[in-house]
């Protein structure tokens, strides 16, 4: 006898497909070569890392964040900021991790939080790498997880 769908089982399928969806369009219409930015190199796997910064309330990053290629972590932390020069009150490190040859290679930056503030997101307004990599530092340190900082010709170029 086939099993009857709830009205709420349906609407739990219906929105897992959507996401499922726009995961897909994600990946196939906004993934961007990766930046050739400042980045840490870790002895670490992407679920070591998610887990270590999920102890220190990161979060997996919003589904509709640009993807970039070979990225295979994407984590944020919110912040509240109330006496930001730029008046934005609402920040987040966001943390992203790429294989390297000889690890893992995290990238990290300070930056408005695009569901507060998606046009300042969007314009990159008071992005700050050097914030975002000394977060992470000190998180890395507490942990006593050891790093090198990687000069711009050891980013691995991916994509």
């Amino acid at each position: 006898m086939p099993r009857r769908l709830s009205r709420a089982n349906l609407t739990d399928t219906l929105l897992r497909d959507c996401r499922r969806l726009l995961l897909s369009a994600r990946g196939r219409f906004f993934t961007r070569p990766k930046p050739l930015e400042p980045a840490l190199l870790v002895s670490l796997s992407s679920s070591d890392v998610e887990r270590l910064l999920g102890e220190h309330h990161f979060a997996p990053n919003w589904d509709m964040s640009f993807a970039y290629f070979g990225e295979v972590c994407n984590l944020r932390r919110v912040e509240y900021v109330a006496d930001h020069p730029s008046g934005y009150e609402w920040w987040q490190v966001h943390v992203r991790g790429y294989h390297h040859p000889e690890g893992l290679e995290l990238t990290a930056h300070f930056e408005t939080d695009p569901s507060e503030s998606p046009d300042a997101h969007v314009d990159r307004i008071g992005i700050d790498i050097d914030r975002g990599l000394e977060e992470l530092e000190s998180v890395l340190e507490a942990n006593g997880v050891a790093y090198r900082s990687l000069e711009s010709a050891e980013v691995a170029a991916l994509g």
